[in-house]
């Protein structure tokens, strides 16, 4: 069992007795299935003091039916209504560019309930995938971002350049902790960030994904999909462009050794997303943004240390981010 303090009612979630109870309690219009008679868990992330994502096995008339939980450490009751409004703008369960249904949300669980998507991821095809399949889910990633950008209801905090300047230092303090070509590398793109900021012009904001990447995203016939909302915001449209075009970089990295081994399937994305949406801004604060979050990326191999030849790939994040910046005026 997972032993966590920081998410105070994930105990309640491991429960079967308590999380059926809790289910129970749904109205039927939300919980179609009846009460359930049994419940089989499966950790599937954990993210300590923070989120816990699980998936959900129940009894049903063909077998077994599965949905997905996320139990938060605090109250969010707000990504339910926010992936509500987002089903009602268009991008529910039958939309070619959709998210997962929303199920219900149990405050007494801090547990949000979702549909469990079942299809190709796009990291799978990206990773293993050849030109061609890489081309095709580059194309359906930009598709459903420029569809989002387009259509969604902005909603959330608002995350302006001055944010992320500010998260940017943050993290290139905690980067100075590590010492050496890392403390040196990052202070140079950091100030190179500031200085490329008085070129950005001021952009109208749209609803922003917030962390918007491969890993997000999941390929079903005839529909697209993108989960994990919970860092929803309102930003300048780039900023999701450029996430997705960089956590590709770090794919790339960590599983072919080359930061731009992947850079063919992001040119089709940005072309593609460039061709949709016609906004020519993005084109313009996109070298800006992609310096960001490689910044951002070089921070994170930093923090986790989570395999061999972490410190070079941050090291190589923070290169390309410089050099994503030579030219910038």
């Amino acid at each position: 069992m997972v032993l966590d303090p920081g998410i105070p009612t994930l105990p309640a979630v491991l429960d079967p007795v308590e999380l059926t109870k809790q289910i129970g309690l749904l109205p039927a219009l939300q919980w179609p299935w009846g009460v359930p008679q049994e419940v089989r868990l499966e950790l599937l992330r954990w993210h300590a003091a923070d989120r816990c994502t699980l998936e959900i096995a129940f009894p049903a008339a063909s077998g077994w039916d599965r949905v997905i939980g996320k139990v938060y450490a605090t109250d969010r009751p707000d990504v339910y209504d926010v992936m509500e409004g987002l089903a009602r703008a268009g991008f529910g369960p039958e939309a070619e560019f959709s998210i997962p249904r929303p199920i219900a949300y149990l405050p007494s669980l801090r547990l949000l309930l979702q549909e469990r998507v079942e299809g190709m991821p796009a990291q799978k095809t990206f990773k293993l995938g050849d030109d061609r399949e890489r081309a095709v889910a580059a194309e359906r990633c930009a598709r459903w971002l420029a569809r989002f950008h387009t259509v969604a209801p902005p909603l959330g905090r608002v995350t302006d350049v001055e944010e992320l300047l500010r998260r940017s230092e943050r993290k290139r303090r905690s980067m100075m902790e590590e010492g050496g070509a890392l403390t040196a590398k990052s202070e140079q793109l950091f100030e190179r960030l500031r200085a490329a900021r008085s070129a950005l012009a001021a952009v109208p904001m749209c609803a922003g994904h917030g962390d918007y990447a491969h890993n997000q995203v999941i390929f079903v016939e005839g529909r697209t999909v993108t989960w994990d909302w919970d860092v929803y915001d309102i930003a300048d449209p780039t900023r999701d462009v450029a996430s997705f075009i960089v956590t590709l970089k770090r794919l790339a990295l960590k599983s072919f050794g080359w930061v731009r081994a992947l850079d063919d399937a992001a040119e089709v994305f940005l072309k593609t997303y460039l061709d949709v949406r016609g906004c020519s801004s993005v084109a313009a604060h996109l070298p800006f943004y992609k310096a960001a979050y490689c910044l951002w990326e070089a921070h994170w191999e930093v923090k986790t240390k989570r395999r061999l030849g972490w410190g070079e790939r941050a090291r190589a994040m923070l290169d390309e981010g410089l050099h994503t910046l030579d030219g910038v005026k």
